[in-house]
């Protein structure tokens, strides 16, 4: 989701911006959202710029959609007098912003234009940052000590990550810098604040709960043996968590690396105050790639952080991140590069979207979760991954099983486009087709692969008939193929009682608006589905059943209801696949159905249940 906040900054001489008008000084960072990615090669200037963001003492934060009312306003005006007098400027994305507009506003001819109410730059005075550094450990630190042959150990109470950041960056005092050093000490000190403080601790604590302990009660604390520490031994303080129904408790310094580094980085988050920044250095330092969605997952939906309203700086070099971008809304992507002129470093941002291919060269993408989860469900593009989450999350809160963790149970992979050469579509030799299916095979050796792949109704001695029927005979106990036969596409599987909930959303947005019509055409939805079914068409384009529908739902105030140019069109009798497969997939997983819902679709049903025994079935 695109954001229309911008982020007003000084002019720089280090940095530029990449746009349509070209590279140009960066006095603007466009289009911040709740997650900003930084990311680029090393000695990119990433972790610089973003440790230069934290020396603002105010925001200027600009609204993009005032910006270009007011600025097609002022070319509105410019149009209608034409040379008769000199033409208003249009405002420019910069600090003076305000002042011209409030010049602006003084001109008469301005205010029929209705946006004189508008607040076009917003200003966050003294706003609260917090950072977390490369540095960092969950670790106390100890200097080995030899006194009369005998060796002892002496916590160290500064913090030398700490000091060691400020003598290479003199960070503004006014950051919350936390490297995890005297974590001992916040937590010992948290445990004994007031009450707001200790509420932000026991979310964080629920957190580690339910995705480590299986969401038995923990107390995480601060231990210390009082006789030794009244000797001025503090080698006994540990950080231990308490689970229970279990005897003895567990010493932090024992948990996976993995588990004490997302520890340090959620401990932060959860305790900042609200409306802060957090920036963070590589985040994904120590964590697996399935850590990294429990991460990010978590910084975008975890209620208790969700009211915070915090907004993240992460720089990294994880393309998994990116992966996650995929299908997430509130993140925004800056590509940062290089580029020598005339003996001139020029360190150039660029705003991006995750599907920009030169993000991925600059480090060198490798499908890493792939390799490193138990097993993959390979699927073929993002729609059907979205799908398939939706309804193993649906199943697995029907059947009270456990969900599965993704990139650590399994990962998914999309084989369609350059991935394999669309060797389920395009036509190819003989020796091409044996190379790419031994490659497959060869793949789950030590990857588990649940291959997932729709038949298109593809006869049985056609090109793409033998290439599935090929496939299908490798199967082993590490290769499952599984060939949707019964339906065309995976959109085919829908059962009519999850159409009657959509496709309100694939209708003339000018008609639904209004509240009473959208009522009536929900309605005569609901009465259509009644007498025409979805599974009637199991083997046809879905715009054949989504015309059907169209025509029967009719038009309302002379505009047929249900938009034609939401699927293809072929001809005047018939019609092909959706449009944006992606957009109902996503529309479908937000609504959460339920399972006694989706399983009125038989394949539905036997697809997911078999999904979930491969992944669980190590």
């Amino acid at each position: 989701m695109k954001s229309n906040k911008t982020l007003l900054l000084e002019k720089s001489n280090t940095y530029y911006l990449e746009n349509k008008d070209g590279i140009l000084p960066l006095e603007y960072l466009p289009f911040i959202n709740k997650i900003n990615i930084f990311i680029g090669a090393n000695n990119s200037g990433k972790s610089k710029f973003m440790r230069s963001l934290m020396t603002n003492k105010n925001f200027w934060i600009l609204d993009e959609d005032e910006f270009r009312t007011i600025n097609s306003s002022i070319k509105e005006h410019n149009r209608i007098r034409r040379s008769t007098q000199s033409p208003s400027k249009p405002l420019v994305k910069n600090l003076e912003i305000g002042k011209h507009f409030d010049i602006l506003k003084n001109n008469l001819w301005f205010e029929k234009f209705n946006t004189n109410n508008f607040e076009l730059v917003t200003q966050i005075q003294n706003p609260k940052f917090y950072y977390i550094p490369v540095l960092r450990t969950a670790h106390s630190l100890y200097l080995q000590k030899n006194d009369l042959n005998k060796v002892r150990y002496e916590k160290m109470e500064d913090d030398i990550f700490l000091h060691t950041l400020k003598k290479n960056y003199s960070p503004d005092k006014n950051i919350d810098i936390f490297t995890g050093v005297h974590l001992y000490k916040e937590i010992l000190n948290t445990r004994n604040s007031k009450r707001e403080t200790r509420k932000r601790f026991e979310s964080f604590e629920k957190f580690i709960s339910r995705n480590f302990f299986d969401d038995k009660n923990i107390d995480i604390i601060a231990e210390f043996d009082k006789d030794e520490s009244r000797k001025g031994n503090n080698t006994k303080e540990v950080i231990s968590i308490h689970i229970e129904g279990e005897k003895h408790t567990r010493d932090l310094y024992d948990s996976g690396d993995g588990i004490q580094a997302l520890i340090i980085l959620m401990y932060k988050i959860f305790m900042a105050e609200n409306d802060s920044y957090i920036f963070i250095d590589e985040p994904e330092i120590n964590l697996h790639p399935g850590m990294q969605r429990l991460f990010l997952e978590q910084i975008i939906t975890n209620p208790d952080l969700s009211e915070k309203n915090l907004t993240y700086f992460l720089s990294t070099h994880s393309n998994h991140f990116l992966d996650l971008t995929l299908e997430k809304d509130n993140i925004s992507i800056y590509s940062f590069y290089s580029k020598t002129e005339k003996e001139d470093k020029k360190l150039i941002i660029k705003n991006t979207n995750a599907g920009d291919n030169d993000l991925l060269k600059n480090i060198g993408v490798q499908n890493s979760s792939v390799f490193m989860a138990n097993c993959s469900i390979w699927v073929e593009g993002i729609s059907d991954r979205i799908y398939i989450r939706a309804f193993l999350k649906s199943y697995c809160t029907f059947t009270e099983k456990k969900y599965p963790k993704e990139d650590i149970d399994f990962a998914f992979f999309e084989y369609a486009g350059t991935n394999l050469d669309h060797y389920l579509f395009d036509d190819m030799k003989e020796d091409e087709q044996e190379k790419i299916i031994s490659d497959i095979k060869a793949l789950s050796l030590s990857n588990r692969i649940f291959l997932l792949a729709d038949s298109d109704n593809a006869k049985a001695n056609s090109k793409k008939g033998t290439r599935l029927a090929k496939l299908e005979a490798e199967k082993a106990s590490n290769f499952i193929p599984k060939i949707i036969k019964t339906h065309r596409e995976i959109e085919n599987l829908l059962p009519n009682e999850v159409w009657e909930e959509v496709l309100i959303d694939l209708c003339n947005k000018s008609l639904t608006s209004v509240p009473e019509q959208c009522k009536n055409i929900k309605d005569k939805i609901k009465e259509t589905l009644k007498t025409t079914n979805s599974n009637d068409y199991s083997k046809k384009y879905i715009g054949e059943f989504l015309n059907q529908i169209r025509n029967k739902v009719g038009k309302f105030d002379g505009k047929f209801a249900i938009n034609e140019s939401e699927y293809e069109s072929k001809t005047k009798s018939t019609f092909g696949t959706l449009k944006n497969k992606r957009r109902l997939s996503e529309t479908i997983a937000n609504k959460e159905f339920s399972w006694e819902t989706l399983k009125k679709s038989k394949t539905i049903d036997k697809l997911i249940t078999e999904i979930y025994d491969f992944i669980t079935n190590q």
